[in-house]
């Protein structure tokens, strides 16, 4: 009885009035009309037989459809938070997703991410230019002035570079303190301002220590691309100007043309 709720034990009271005043108009009619008596014993069959069995009966019906109807409840509440844990799931996996393709200190698509874009441009022949830019003496900033002082130079430097290129192009750390960015459908004139106004900014950088300012800069080669091109050869183009800039003294800008022979025939 202590296991049935009060909303069950009141729909059973009232199925079973009902049934007890349905078992007594019975009674009272059909008796008399076989030649009976409606008293005694049959009248207090009437009201005690319905009495005994509609009540029980009816509190364990309803007791089992309130426990079918809270399963179903919990149920559907179990569903929705499946639902919500698998919406939940699904952003947390392409935040992942998303957050494995960039470097997590600087910002920068990482190596891989950044060569698999690079492809697709070779592969789409969209017209651009290739920068590797490399910071000087760098080993000289972490020797100096410690590996946390390097960091920030680094983030200062990939500052500059995502604050400076459009919205179409792209770039991506690929070494220590070395970038790639590729300046999509830009010509010779944009191109050349977009590298010196990079390095200019880079050279501006304002990090300062108990020894002074530390002195950041950077050293860009830049290879003008036309077609599909190879992306390996395109890359040891720019590697080869950045280091003609860095013979050259460093903080500067070297730029060449991919010549179609270069061209992969792949």
């Amino acid at each position: 009885m202590f296991l049935f709720s009060k909303q069950t034990l009141g729909k059973a009271f009232v199925a079973m009035a009902i049934s007890t005043g349905v078992s007594v108009l019975i009674a009272a009619s059909i008796v008399p009309i076989l030649g009976g008596t409606y008293d005694g014993i049959g009248m207090w069959l009437s009201f005690l037989c319905p009495m005994a069995i509609s009540f029980p009966a009816s509190a364990w019906q309803f007791h089992q459809s309130e426990k079918l109807r809270r399963a179903r409840d919990e149920l559907a509440v179990l569903h929705l938070e499946l639902d919500r844990m698998h919406s939940e799931l699904k952003l947390a996996h392409a935040a992942l997703k998303e957050k494995s393709r960039f470097d997590a200190m600087t910002g920068a698509l990482k190596r891989e991410t950044f060569f698999s874009a690079l492809d697709l441009a070779s592969a789409e022949a969209r017209p651009g230019t290739l920068l590797v830019a490399d910071a000087d003496h760098f080993k000289q900033i972490n020797d100096t002035y410690g590996h946390q002082t390097g960091d920030e130079a680094l983030r200062a430097i990939s500052s500059v570079i995502s604050s400076t290129i459009g919205v179409s192009d792209f770039w991506g750390r690929i070494g220590g303190e070395e970038f790639a960015i590729f300046l999509d459908g830009c010509n010779v004139e944009e191109v050349c301002a977009v590298a010196e106004t990079i390095r200019r900014a880079v050279g501006t950088i304002d990090i300062r220590r108990e020894r002074g300012r530390v002195p950041v800069t950077i050293s860009i080669g830049g290879v003008h691309l036309q077609g599909r091109f190879s992306v390996k050869q395109a890359m040891s183009e720019a590697d080869r100007l950045l280091y003609r800039a860095k013979r050259g003294g460093r903080n500067r800008v070297e730029f060449g043309e991919f010549e179609e022979s270069d061209v992969s025939a792949a």
